[in-house]
């Protein structure tokens, strides 16, 4: 039989269970914090002040240090580890902080985020750099560099050869990147890697995301790379172009929809774009080539200014449909479909309507369109 005293003990109990649970919650709370050092020690300069600034149009200033002797000190806790701003007087620049002590290190005058060591990321960015500076980027740049001799030297077919050898040697940074995921599959630069690298590919961007750990994926750049992965299914490959409207240079609307029962070409422009007024004259002789085969172009331009897109349409004498997005680029929602980055941009479609192939060009766009037309 139950008695007062013993009600009064449970409720002692109950009082002391529930303040202990309190106390584990809020450690558990402060604990989930990004707690860090960084320390500074640099050659070249004495005095003033080091900030620790928040990335983005924010640029809030999260810690400041006074700087004595070329050296200074910033201890505190932010909310995860991730790529922030650190600016010593005049000089500052991006880095990756995940580390728990950091050191920044070296000639003031050669600040950079490859003088901060003590970040798992921030080393990893560096290894990365130099094996793709060997393997992708000296590589594309050769091709792009042979490319831009053809074209001033009239030869045009050789121009068209490097060009579609420099956009397949994307491939190599992908698998660079993919590599390295799936090396590193707990570090925060993978994630952030991934989400630069899968560029406007809803498969690229999956497969890279499953590659990382779980602890990975839910870290700021692992969120972000599901985010822009996901955002990139409404135009994936294989499936329905989503539909969409723009504006033909006598103010009609035309829809995406209305040119179905072709096979299309959608290439994404604006005047100011040089190498979208380039790859216009592949364009046209791929469409003199297809046109009486069933094969439409539609040019879309992501022009801001109205006048300026008119004046280029004038300029170029595009036979095909032209239209332009009434938000232009930056507020564009029809680029924000494809995931565009940047242009030229060019999206092919089957009879259907269905996206067969995303940022495509020159000889591999025509390979393509001979493919569905073999269908």
């Amino acid at each position: 039989m139950r008695n007062d005293y013993e009600d009064i003990l449970n409720e002692q109990d109950m009082r002391l269970f529930i303040a202990f649970l309190v106390i584990c919650c809020v450690g558990c709370t402060r604990s989930s914090r990004y707690a860090f050092t960084l320390k500074g020690d640099l050659d070249g300069m004495k005095y003033g002040k080091a900030f620790l600034i928040a990335p983005g149009d924010s640029a809030k200033i999260l810690y400041t240090a006074e700087i004595d002797g070329g050296k200074f000190e910033i201890k505190g806790e932010l909310d995860e580890p991730g790529s922030y701003i650190l600016k010593v007087n005049r000089r500052q620049f991006y880095f990756f902080m995940d580390g728990k002590n950091m050191e920044v290190t070296g000639d003031y005058s050669k600040l950079g985020n490859r003088s901060v060591k003590g970040s798992p990321a921030n080393d990893l960015n560096e290894e990365y750099d130099k094996i793709a500076q060997e393997q992708f980027y000296t590589v594309r740049n050769a091709l792009i560099n042979e490319y831009k001799e053809a074209l001033d030297a009239g030869q045009q077919k050789l121009a068209d050869e490097k060009m579609t050898e420099a956009l397949k040697a994307e491939e190599i940074q992908y698998r660079l990147t993919k590599e390295f995921v799936e090396k590193y599959p707990d570090n925060m630069f993978s994630a952030y890697i991934a989400d630069n690298v899968k560029g406007e590919s809803h498969e690229k961007g999956k497969a890279l995301y499953d590659l990382l750990s779980e602890r990975n994926k839910s870290s700021y750049y692992g969120r972000l790379l599901k985010k822009h992965t996901d955002e990139l299914a409404v135009s994936a490959l294989g499936v329905p172009c989503p539909n969409f409207m723009a504006t033909d240079e006598s103010g009609n609307k035309v829809s995406l929809d209305s040119q179905k029962g072709n096979i299309l070409i959608l290439d994404f422009w604006a005047s100011w774009c040089g190498p979208c007024r380039q790859e216009m004259k592949n364009l046209r002789e791929q469409y003199a080539e297809f046109k009486d085969q069933g094969v439409r172009i539609m040019s879309i331009s992501l022009d801001d200014s109205v006048e300026k897109w008119k004046k280029a349409c004038e300029e170029e004498q595009i036979p095909w449909i032209s239209v332009r997005d009434d938000n232009g680029w930056s507020k564009s929602e029809i680029r924000k479909l494809f995931g565009i980055q940047a242009i030229p941009f060019i999206v092919l479609l089957d009879k259907d309507g269905n996206i067969v192939a995303k940022n495509i060009r020159r000889n591999s766009l025509r390979e393509k369109i001979v493919e569905l037309l073999q269908k």
